[in-house]
Parts: C-alpha cells; sequence; structure tokens
C-alpha cells in the first residue's frame, strides 16, 4: 500500500549489443542524477539467472526477482518465468523510496536477434516521511524516476507506465504535492483504525512506514476529519 511508479520496457528485434547499450546508458544516466545509490551493471546468463530463495549471499538476487516475468494462469494468480539473460542494475533513488531496478531481459533461447523486456515499479510515498525530508524528498525521488523513464523513452524502448500519482500524465508538480497528501492522511486513517481494531483483538503486531512519520497522529486526525465530510 503507498503510491508506487510501474514501468514495463520492451526492445523488439534487438541484438545483445544493442540490449547492452541501452542498459549502459540508463546506468550512466542513474550515476549522474542524485541517486542514494547506485549499484553495478551486471550481465547474467542461463541457468544463473534462476532465483534461489535459499541464497541469502547472492549480491543479485532482487535484480533475478525483478527480472522475473508474471505469466496469468488463473484469475488473480500469478506464475512467474525465470529469465534467460539479464542486463540490469539495482539503484536507490533515496530514503523511504523502494529499491528501482531498471533492465532488459530475455525469456527463451538465445539467438543473434531477441525481444527483450523488464518489468519494475519504485514506491515512493514513503519517501515523504519528514525524518526523511518530507515533500522535497518524496518530490526528489519521484521525478528522477520519471527522468529516468523518459530517458528510456528516448532510448527508443517502449514503455508502458501506470503511476499511481498520475504525474505521468499531468506533470503537475502542485496536483502531484495535493495527490500525496491526500494519499498520506488516508492511509494514516486507515491503517490507525486498523492497528486500533486488531489492538483490540489482541493483536498488537500490526505495521506500516506510515506508523514512522514523527507527524502520523496528525495525519491521521486529518484523514479521519476527512473520511466524516
Amino acid at each position: 500500500m503507498g503510491l508506487t511508479i510501474h514501468y514495463q520496457f520492451s526492445l523488439n528485434n534487438a541484438t545483445v549489443t544493442q540490449a547492452r547499450e541501452k542498459a549502459i546508458a540508463l546506468h550512466n544516466l542513474a550515476l549522474q542524477l542524485p541517486f542514494q545509490r547506485v549499484d553495478e551493471l551486471v550481465e547474467i546468463a542461463g541457468d544463473a539467472c534462476d532465483f534461489e530463495p535459499d541464497n541469502c549471499d547472492d549480491p543479485y538476487a532482487l535484480i533475478k526477482i525483478r527480472a522475473g516475468k508474471p505469466i496469468e494462469i488463473a484469475m488473480d494468480t500469478f506464475s512467474w518465468q525465470n529469465p534467460t539473460y539479464i542486463i540490469g542494475f539495482n539503484s536507490l533513488v533515496g530514503e523511504g523510496a523502494e529499491n528501482s531496478v531498471f533492465g532488459l531481459a530475455i525469456y527463451s533461447a538465445m539467438k543473434d536477434v531477441n525481444d527483450w523486456s523488464w518489468t519494475g515499479f519504485c514506491k515512493t510515498q514513503y519517501a515523504s516521511n519528514l525524518e526523511y525530508g518530507g515533500l522535497e524528498n518524496f518530490l526528489k525521488c519521484h521525478l528522477l524516476i520519471v527522468k529516468m523513464l523518459d530517458f528510456a523513452c528516448e532510448l527508443g524502448i517502449t514503455c508502458d507506465i501506470t503511476d499511481e500519482t498520475g504525474y505521468w500524465e499531468h506533470r503537475s508538480i502542485e496536483k502531484l504535492a495535493e495527490i500525496l497528501h491526500q494519499h498520506n492522511i488516508l492511509i494514516a486513517a486507515f491503517t490507525g483504525q486498523l492497528k486500533d481494531d486488531l489492538a483490540a483483538k489482541g493483536i498488537t503486531s500490526t505495521q506500516s512506514p506510515i506508523f514512522d512519520y514523527p507527524n502520523f497522529e496528525y495525519l491521521e486526525a486529518e484523514g479521519k476529519s476527512a473520511s466524516d465530510l
């Protein structure tokens, strides 16, 4: 739960060299931008692309997880197809945001020319925690992800973007800030009520990133007031 920007990349009829050039360009841009962390660009092939849950020391575990291709097999149920080749990198745009992994992968036997794709996302809402810099930090994180996606499109990668804030379409900072505030107060009110209800039943382990906000009680009160209107 939390405002997230989702992205799907596709690059059809491309050689490994062409796909690598796109990934290198994305990686170079991330290194130039004020990301909190940008890991190395990696290439993984064959069985090494498979994620092994028991391998806790795998430095590329998150890349392999994100490279898995969701396949719908029944209503609301998905399975995952392992890639056969991955070119990508892990990054953290800022405190409070989720890791964002950018890359391209194929899911069939390697040929001279291949169809590449990638499915990724980054939850940015909780970068708005006042302890991380509040609205300013959230805007930095969300806008940097958008900048990366804009550049991916410029590189000739087909991008299918779902931005839960709507910013990808409207490009209004004012609207983005207002949507963030509305979601913060609504989530604070919802999770606060849920925590109280569960505590009344003896369940006290409820967790949510919104609880870490130093102004959580204020947000919760405002959210409850708004829901009563």
